[in-house]
């Protein structure tokens, strides 16, 4: 007797993907509901825009993690 599959290939790939889906929304209405960490987050994406950045490497020699990263 053989046992008959429910779903197709397809279609489990799509639930899962869906699961997926469901996931990441959930994790975003949870910080969506953390005001401090989004008002944060703003202020991140302005410096952004306003080209206060720096490379990996100049992060790693500003806190001084050189021998710690690089060895």
């Amino acid at each position: 007797m053989q046992l008959m599959t429910l779903l197709t290939s397809d279609e489990k790939e799509l639930l899962t993907k869906a699961a997926s889906l469901m996931e990441e929304l959930l994790e975003t209405l949870e910080v969506m509901q953390d005001k401090e960490l989004v008002k944060d987050l703003r202020a991140s994406l302005r410096e952004v825009k306003q080209g206060k950045t720096m490379t990996l490497d100049e992060l790693v020699r500003d806190l001084h993690l050189e021998k710690e990263i690089f060895g």
